[in-house]
């Protein structure tokens, strides 16, 4: 029974230990670990394309080797289609909450509104820059995490 807390204990100190390093590069690299992501998970479906072909399944295997193919070329395409999309989608629902809230009026109304119109805005014309906030509050959220987790287990002790 002991063996199998500690190995318990073992795999929180590493997921804890995982939080943290992944908030760090998350911050360090924002915007750029999407790169990362894209990529990694391009080569994993290419990966599992080609077992998927070595074990007998060829359509689930040509069907995953194009979509890790899709993903390495065109990733980018398709992120940035879908924050323009998003951004105009945020911007049209803020200015019809603007809308709204001017009947009757309400301050706390407005302001969203306004802050979801920036947001829509900002992911139009600026997505890189919300993309590195968005990914720098995630960081800063695993770290924490991570911290908490560690925290957490030599209390535990």
């Amino acid at each position: 029974m002991a063996k199998s807390k500690s190995k318990k204990n073992n795999g929180d100190l590493f997921m804890a230990l995982l939080y943290i390093v992944l908030g760090i590069l998350f911050i360090v690299f924002r915007g750029g670990m999407l790169n990362w992501m894209m990529t990694i998970a391009g080569i994993l479906f290419i990966v599992v394309g080609a077992v998927s072909l070595f074990t007998g399944d060829v359509i689930g295997g040509i069907i995953a080797i194009a979509i890790g193919i899709l993903i390495l070329v065109g990733g980018w395409l398709f992120v940035e289609l879908v924050l323009l999309v998003f951004g105009i989608l945020l911007a049209i629902r803020g200015l019809v909450g603007l809308v709204a809230s001017c009947k009757p009026f309400s301050m706390i109304g407005v302001l969203f509104s306004i802050l979801t119109v920036a947001v829509g805005v900002l992911l139009i014309v600026a997505h890189w820059v919300v993309l590195d906030w968005f990914f720098i509050v995630i960081g800063a959220l695993l770290i924490v995490s991570g911290i908490f987790e560690l925290a957490g287990k030599k209390v535990g002790k």
